[in-house]
């Protein structure tokens, strides 16, 4: 039989389907559902006056009642699958259903589904009630006034005039664990506004996780600060003595942090941009910014593609965030540790770059395309020459301006070029910073 006579065979049935197991704890509806619509018939949801076949496996009891007092079919779940494997109607009376309900422990048992729920995520966008949730908290911020202080995890001593951080007395460990995720790719324990606070016995938070550009703008300020950083832990009782003292300058730095911090998102509908922009405005911290710069922390997604943004923001050790991050910062009214909201299963990548980033004292830079030939980027390419310029530079990568001096084009090129050279896809570029590893030639070969 045919695809296309199956899929007419049962086009004048309307049936509802009100399939159980035995012992009326799991529904076995679905899988009939389904092959009914394939042939065709159209499924009910309810038991109304269009109906003309029940499908009836230890079902509820008044299933079975309507349906004898209306007169429909009552057919067994026998009967679907004769008529899906010869994509015929064939005949209901060859496939009565039947109703035991001979055993006593079963007759009056209520039905109770121990199966989880088949349902789709919920969001403001699919749910009401959710998205008058989010209206409410929307309206409850007071953008002119923050509702939380943000604090930095640089404490200065003025006194012995010693600039340091908490975060510090891990940064052998994790760099060993980083060293370790390179070979292993395996999860992160601790988000960095977590070290923080873990290290720090007078309990202060950074609410924005972690500020690698505070600990760059003073490295680049102080050369010899810098260096003692690295050297120089005051103990904890001397974290409590100079609290007081250097409150002002911290506010102080505080303050030039929140102007440096910028964040990008992406993927994002309108509706989302509006939530997150307003977010920002209540919060601070932060100014928002369409591409991916030197001052970017963090990066907030409204999908999983993998967008020019995501790979800047890779590149250059950002956060690369789900949409989720800005609802629950809402839901808090203040910044909340954001590796939860991760999105490493789609872009492994990212808490190795982001953790890179942190652990490096001054100026941020990958190493993935270094010792690579020099690679000559076609005007033709895609995304455009100049972010894929910039990509492969912040990777480490070095580009030629003509392609008589690269050993690599990337893209598509059909002039003249140094013998022994290559011709790679972008897509070589793209995927191998995805996984932060070197991919082979072969499979981006354009030669």
């Amino acid at each position: 039989m045919t695809t296309t006579n199956k899929c007419s065979a049962l086009q004048d049935v309307v049936a509802y389907v009100d399939v159980w197991s035995s012992d009326k704890t799991a529904n076995y509806s679905k899988p009939f559902v389904q092959q009914l619509q394939e042939m065709g018939a159209q499924v009910s949801k309810t038991f109304s006056k269009q109906v003309t076949h029940v499908v009836f496996n230890n079902g509820h009891p008044a299933t079975w009642r309507n349906a004898k007092k209306s007169g429909v079919r009552l057919v067994s779940v026998l009967w679907v699958g004769r008529c899906y494997d010869d994509g015929v109607c064939v005949d209901e009376d060859l496939y009565p259903a039947f109703n035991d309900e001979s055993n006593p422990l079963l007759k009056n048992k209520k039905h109770r589904c121990m199966q989880p729920k088949d349902s789709p995520e919920r969001t403001p966008e699919n749910d009401r009630r959710m998205r008058k949730k989010l209206d409410k908290l929307m309206k409850d911020l007071a953008p002119k006034q923050p509702l939380v202080t943000d604090v930095s995890p640089i404490f200065i001593d003025e006194e012995n005039g010693i600039v340091y951080s908490p975060a510090l007395k891990r940064s052998d460990y994790m760099a060993q664990r980083l060293k370790d995720m390179k070979e292993k790719r395996e999860n992160l324990s601790l988000t960095a506004s977590q070290m923080v606070e873990s290290c720090s016995p007078t309990g202060l938070k950074p609410s924005l996780g972690s500020t690698p550009p505070v600990f760059k703008l003073m490295c680049r300020g102080n050369a010899h600060t810098a260096a003692a950083v690295l050297t120089e832990i005051p103990s904890e009782g001397e974290e409590e003595n100079h609290n007081k003292q250097v409150s002002l300058s911290l506010q102080n730095m505080v303050n030039k942090t929140k102007a440096m911090r910028t964040l990008v998102m992406t993927s994002m509908p309108t509706e989302k941009q509006h939530t997150l922009a307003q977010v920002v405005t209540a919060l601070g911290g932060f100014s928002i910014v369409d591409r991916v710069c030197e001052s970017t922390t963090h990066v907030v997604s409204g999908g999983q593609r993998r967008t020019l943004n995501i790979l800047l923001g890779i590149a250059r050790g950002c956060w690369i965030l789900s949409f989720e991050w800005i609802l629950w910062c809402l839901e808090q009214r203040q910044w909340i540790p954001e590796e939860p909201y991760e999105l490493s299963d789609q872009f492994p990548a990212a808490q190795i770059c982001r953790l890179q980033r942190h652990l490096s004292a001054g100026e941020h830079q990958q190493d993935l395309f270094q010792g690579q030939p020099a690679m000559f980027v076609s005007h033709h390419s895609q995304p455009p020459t100049q972010s894929l310029v910039e990509l492969i530079q912040l990777c480490g990568g070095t580009v030629c301006k003509t392609v008589r001096q690269a050993g690599i084009c990337i893209g598509k090129y059909s002039g003249r070029r140094p013998e022994g050279s290559r011709i790679l896809s972008e897509q070589w570029v793209l995927d191998s910073i995805t996984h932060l590893k070197r991919l082979s030639y072969d499979n981006y070969d354009l030669s």
